[in-house]
């Protein structure tokens, strides 16, 4: 699985999309008129530069280009082949070939996210009652990688063994497929630092966002040990909004006994 972690660098500014028009080549108004097309990913990333086609095939006429690294919309994908429609804003512009395309999409929050989870027993695991926000801080660019993260601070307060206890998290969403490919799965982790208490790295649980099945499932946490003994069953989820919160409260059911004890230790009352 690939690890997303410290070597980073910030994103500079959202690449926009431009294309580029081949000289008395105009596009028609409807290029995807009677082309069957089906549901598709809703973003897509420019791989390499590549040329826009009237029509879902390699001889069709070229009526336009797209850069790498540029982030195009898709409309649908003609039926039964590889071949993207694509648009820019409402223009429909023509097909590009899906090897050239990554999906991608936006982890920006534009207001931060609050919650509750309720007290609940579980198995014979005790889910302690929390609130939490969820603020979106920024993009970074993994160095060395086309990978991009949307990255989150996190704000806990939970009652534990009946006293208060406060403190922080972070969490991170890929914004292009985690293992590289192109199948639309992307990694979430939500991370506690210093769990055991002195410990040099974090106790991390991975999520992953299955986006065209509108679902999300548990992966695993990185020490075995500190796990809750919870079954963490997949959730379906609408929107981003819906997927940060599932992350949350998901990463909050395998957080086991000693999860917890060092959290109260460490609590920033």
């Amino acid at each position: 699985m690939l690890s997303i972690y410290p070597s980073v660098i910030k994103l500079i500014g959202i690449i926009g999309i431009s294309l580029i028009a081949i000289p008395n080549q105009g596009l028609a108004d409807n290029p995807f008129k009677n082309i069957r097309l089906s549901p598709t990913f809703e973003t897509y990333l420019v791989l390499t530069d590549v040329n826009v086609r009237a029509k879902p095939l390699t001889k069709s006429r070229r009526i336009g280009r797209l850069r790498k690294n540029e982030r195009v919309s898709a409309v649908g994908k003609a039926e039964k082949t590889e071949w993207i429609a694509v648009k820019k804003g409402q223009k429909k512009l023509g097909f590009v070939y899906g090897k050239a395309l990554l999906p991608v999409i936006d982890g920006s929050l534009i207001r931060p996210i609050k919650n509750n989870i309720t007290a609940k027993t579980k198995s014979r695991a005790k889910l302690w009652p929390c609130s939490y926000q969820v603020r979106f801080i920024g993009k970074v660019k993994i160095k060395n990688s086309k990978q991009i993260t949307s990255d989150y601070d996190m704000k806990m307060t939970c009652k534990y063994r009946g006293k208060i206890i406060n403190f922080s998290a972070t969490m991170f969403l890929t914004e292009l497929p985690y293992l590289g490919d192109k199948r639309p799965i992307f990694q979430i982790n939500v991370d506690l630092y210093n769990i055991p208490r002195g410990a040099d790295d974090m106790f991390s649980t991975t999520l992953l966002y299955q986006l065209m099945k509108n679902k999300i499932i548990f992966d695993r946490v990185n020490k075995i040990s500190l796990k809750s003994r919870e079954k963490i069953s997949d959730r379906d989820v609408t929107d981003l909004e819906a997927v940060l919160m599932s992350a949350v409260e998901m990463a909050h059911q395998s957080w086991g006994p000693i999860v917890w004890s060092e959290l109260a230790k460490s609590s920033e009352n």
